[in-house]
């Protein structure tokens, strides 16, 4: 039987904490309906699972490791951003009970985030394996790149949203919760995608994904990841609760937003 590494304990502590996110994820999944709750809150329930899967990965390398399983935990870290950052996508739509947003500009940033997800799998897929470890190729860099956009243009949709709100009416106490998810978890998920950014734009072993320094890796990665999650899920659940709280109607329409019943 393997040794149980520093690396290993931090697929323990994912799989310790990823399960409570997947369950709040659901919660407010539900609460905001199955139908529309499914444009916004199953990226959060979808990174949890991909965290789960990548953990189970990783501690399976303790008495099966081989190259194809690290190149699966390599895969599931790489197209977690994408839900990651989707997430905070899904928070605006949910803000906007209004569409003061056009629809269209949503649609596009969430098509873009995927399709930078499907070059994060092609990439890591197709990666040279040939000194048995793992080398970010262009597509995996471009994907990258694609990741750094979505998280500055949804940073520039959520500031003006805001501006919006603050001037024209006053701002529910929903918004302001799902405001405050986004504003506390930004500097986390900064930290988090230059950790990868420097994974794949460097030849720096500190940041490989596969075989670089552990505590940076918890540090930057990991830690990051979770406190933004716990911070979102924590104040999204306070949203959903909310009395003034606005759940978005399954049409597109002038008339598309209903109140829940009272908590």
């Amino acid at each position: 039987m393997g040794t149980v590494t520093y690396r290993d304990g931090i697929a323990i502590l994912q799989l310790i904490i990823f399960p409570f996110i997947l369950v709040a994820a659901l919660f407010i999944w539900k609460r905001t309906g199955w139908r529309v709750g499914s444009k916004i809150w199953r990226f959060p329930f979808t990174l949890s699972l991909l965290r789960i899967a990548g953990s189970i990965c990783s501690l399976l390398t303790i008495d099966h490791d081989s190259y194809n399983v690290e190149v699966a935990v390599a895969v599931c870290e790489l197209i977690g951003i994408a839900p990651l950052l989707l997430t905070y996508i899904g928070v605006l739509r949910q803000i906007d009970t209004e569409e003061r947003i056009p629809p269209r500009v949503m649609k596009l940033a969430t098509l873009v985030a995927l399709v930078g997800l499907i070059l994060g799998i092609a990439g890591v897929s197709s990666a040279d394996d040939s000194e048995g470890t793992y080398h970010a190729d262009t597509i995996v860099k471009v994907s990258m790149a694609i990741f750094i956009v979505i998280f500055v243009l949804y940073h520039l949709i959520a500031g003006w949203l805001f501006l919006q709100l603050a001037s024209l009416t006053k701002m529910r106490r929903f918004q302001k919760k799902l405001f405050l998810a986004i504003a506390l978890s930004s500097p986390f998920i900064l930290v988090r995608l230059v950790y990868s950014a420097l994974s794949d734009y460097t030849t720096d072993a500190k940041f490989s994904v596969i075989g670089g320094n552990t505590t940076v890796y918890l540090v930057m990665n990991v830690l990051e990841e979770i406190a933004a999650m716990i911070i979102t899920m924590v104040l999204g659940m306070g949203a959903v609760m909310e009395s003034d709280f606005v759940k978005l109607a399954p049409q597109s329409s002038s008339e598309q937003v209903n109140k829940v019943e009272s908590v």
